[in-house]
């Protein structure tokens, strides 16, 4: 049976009743065949006159934008509507590409930074180790020196592990 098109502007005319009847019907008979079997045709107007359907519609998106038929509705109720909702959406890709360009960029200055403290450091610490261990204090000059370079590996083999973990 071919579907019936339904006015939706005008709902109350004779002929869209029809169609919402002929529509209702197909409906249950795609549910159940059996539905109206055995009922005379007056009875089954009355039933399907009598029923009660309410269409529910569920629609998921995902996404930033809304999808094309939701854009149309923007723009017929709000004046360039989908124009606005994709200049916004532009904006706020251009703000989050500069964020992360911001925190690539810090991330990245942290780490020289981090990098020369501990060269620094370790120099500081060797030499000072030497130092000692020049004027006849070894074990002194030796637990500094080596305690620098145990402590600036560990960081850096820590450093590592932690990069491999959040990869």
């Amino acid at each position: 049976m071919a579907r019936q098109e339904i006015d939706k502007s005008n709902p109350n005319t004779e002929s869209n009743r029809k169609a919402e009847l002929i529509e209702l019907e197909q409906e249950l008979v795609a549910l159940n065949p059996q539905i109206f079997q055995g009922v005379p045709t007056k009875k089954k107007e009355e039933i399907l006159k009598s029923v009660s359907i309410t269409l529910i519609q569920e629609r998921s998106h995902s996404g930033p934008l809304p999808d094309a038929d939701t854009l149309i509705k923007y723009d017929s109720v709000i004046p360039n509507g989908a124009d606005r909702i994709m200049s916004m959406a532009e904006k706020q890709q251009d703000h989050r590409i500069k964020l992360e360009s911001n925190v690539v960029s810090s991330q990245s200055n942290q780490s020289k930074l981090g990098q020369s403290f501990g060269f620094f450091i370790g120099l500081v610490g060797i030499g000072c180790g030497t130092f000692l261990a020049f004027y006849d204090h070894e074990t002194v000059g030796g637990i500094i020196a080596g305690g620098t370079v145990v402590s600036l590996v560990s960081v850096f083999v820590i450093g590592r592990n932690k990069q491999k973990e959040d990869s």
